[in-house]
Order: structure tokens, then sequence, then C-alpha cells
């Protein structure tokens, strides 16, 4: 009985931002997110694609997610493919190939710092930027007048 009330008192994970209930309750939000997701990956790159083109891969990159990325929320798919654009050198193309190829490579790094009990990166980063958000909210803000 005490394993359960230990359980019990822990703190749930917010399943709400996953893909898979994005995808069930709101699939329109969830592929606005991906749509402005994948502009910004293009913005980065430095490419300007046709908007023909992004609606394409917004598609297609959709069903990826939810079919073999579900449990992840939209925010840690962005903070992996930023994280390999960043560590990988260029040319990056942006395909559905080098997206999945993205994740991919993050979910191991994460099952392996699982196994070996290190700090997820995106946790250690969501942590970072909550207490920034603490931070600045309580500081007082002064309007400069001329």
């Amino acid at each position: 009985m005490e394993a359960y009330t230990k359980r019990k008192d822990k703190k749930m994970k917010d399943k709400s931002k996953q893909i898979w209930s994005l995808y069930a309750k709101d699939i329109k939000a969830l592929k606005n997110g991906v749509y402005k997701l994948l502009s910004e990956i293009y913005l980065q790159l430095g490419q300007k694609p046709e908007n023909e083109i992004v609606v394409m891969m917004t598609n297609s990159f959709t069903d990826d997610l939810a079919t073999s990325y579900s449990t992840m929320e939209l925010e840690e798919v962005k903070f992996a493919l930023n994280k390999y654009i960043r560590e990988n050198d260029p040319p990056i193309f942006v395909n559905i190939p080098t997206l999945n190829k993205a994740l991919r490579d993050y979910r191991k790094t994460k099952a392996l710092r699982k196994q070996t009990n290190q700090i997820e990166q995106y946790s250690l980063y969501k942590k970072r930027v909550e207490s920034m958000g603490k931070v600045l909210s309580k500081r007082e803000i002064k309007k400069i007048v001329k």
C-alpha cells in the first residue's frame, strides 16, 4: 500500500501537450504549430520555400509525429530540431527524412541519459525557462518618459 501512496503523491505529467493528445483533440492547432515550427527551421537555415511546400511538409510531418513521436510535446520537438541544426554541419536540408533523423537522434540520447540517470537536456532547458520567467515576472517595470 505504501508504494501506491508514494506514487499517488508524485506529480503527474501533463499529457495534454503531447502530440497524440493534440492530434486527437485539436489537429488544426497541431498543424498550425508544426507549420510555425517548419517555417522557423527554414528561416534558421536561410531558406525560403514556397508556401505550398511548407503546407505539404506540415501535413506529412504531422502524420509522422502522430505515429512515431506521439509522446513528445511540440516544444520538445522544436528543441530537438534546433539542437540538431546547431550541432550538425551544413548543408542541412529540410525534408522528412532529415526531420525524422533529428528526432531519432534526440530520442536515442534521451534514452541513454535515462539509463545512466543523467538529467535530460530538455528538462534542464524547461526548468531554466521557467525560472527565468519567474525572475522576470517579479521585476518592476518602469516607464521611461521623455
